[in-house]
């Protein structure tokens, strides 16, 4: 009964762009169920519920896709470039499901070392009756290999923060570089790829395994920027940079203001102590502007 009457609250409400009403029901409703709701947004859907550790919470306080804009510039560049897309840290599904819904004609690949984060993306697939997203659950990083990888949620700020550890107690996962994942005769890309790196400080590791894709093919790689590519390299700073220019790489922020090496780790290290992430920047061998 409850469930119901949040649900329909939902729906009154999705399409509404005053939604102050909301967040009074929001604000009730959140200490009467633990139930996971249906947000439809255009011609995709999400599951997302109230738990204070979950991604999807922040999707159903706001009544907003999660990381929206992001994903109508991937979807731009898809459409330019005819590019087959790449989601390595697909977590629930908030990029690859409304990008395979837009693109129901080719395949979606998506990525995640997580157990949990699969079976996430798997029931919002489902939910949709998406045929096109290939899911492997799987790390991604600059060597094939394999590492202990952390998803104990009670130890975690929330379920996007699952990641590799040092911790033996955990379970290992097998890593693998996206140049030889991208050999799988179950992978068919076209000669343009859009990719979007969001794997908790490994990011740059993944970079580093697309040395040879790099060399073969235009790619457009949106990376999320955060003080945890500090603790994964030894160098960081040299290392990227020597990366980027050995690879003729551009940098650019979201609104394609050109950057460089050294004003992102200016900002890394302006960064407030507390907040790990500076944003996503796009690196590609394209000149975006």
């Amino acid at each position: 009964m409850i469930d119901n009457i949040f649900q329909n609250i939902i729906n009154k409400y999705l399409s509404k762009k005053n939604k102050k009403n909301y967040y009074l029901y929001f604000s009730i409703f959140k200490f009467l169920t633990r139930s996971e709701f249906v947000l439809s947004f255009k011609n995709y859907k999400f599951y997302a519920s109230f738990d204070k550790k979950s991604l999807s919470r922040w999707m159903l306080k706001n009544l907003e896709p999660w990381d929206n804009v992001s994903v109508e510039k991937i979807i731009y560049y898809i459409k330019k470039y005819n590019g087959s897309f790449i989601d390595c840290g697909c977590n629930f599904g908030a990029y690859s499901i409304p990008i395979a819904k837009k693109f129901g004609d080719q395949n979606i690949y998506a990525f995640d070392a997580s157990k949990k984060a699969i079976q996430k993306l798997k029931q919002n697939i489902d939910l949709n009756k998406i045929k096109n997203i290939n899911y492997f659950n799987i790390g991604i990083g600059d060597k094939n290999t394999e590492a202990y990888f952390n998803e104990d949620i009670d130890n975690l700020k929330n379920d996007g923060s699952f990641r590799f550890t040092q911790n033996s107690n955990n379970e290992k996962i097998n890593i693998h570089k996206l140049d030889d994942v991208f050999k799988n005769k179950k992978i068919s890309l076209k000669e343009n790829i859009i990719i979007k790196l969001d794997l908790e400080g490994f990011d740059f590791l993944a970079l580093k395994g697309l040395s040879n894709t790099i060399k073969k093919s235009k790619v457009i790689i949106f990376i999320e920027i955060s003080k945890m590519l500090l603790e994964n390299s030894e160098n960081f700073s040299n290392e990227f940079d020597l990366f980027i220019k050995n690879n003729k790489l551009n940098i650019y922020d979201l609104n394609l203001k050109s950057k460089n090496v050294n004003e992102i780790i200016v900002s890394l290290n302006a960064r407030d102590k507390n907040k790990e992430t500076i944003g996503d920047y796009i690196i590609s061998n394209h000149k975006l502007l």
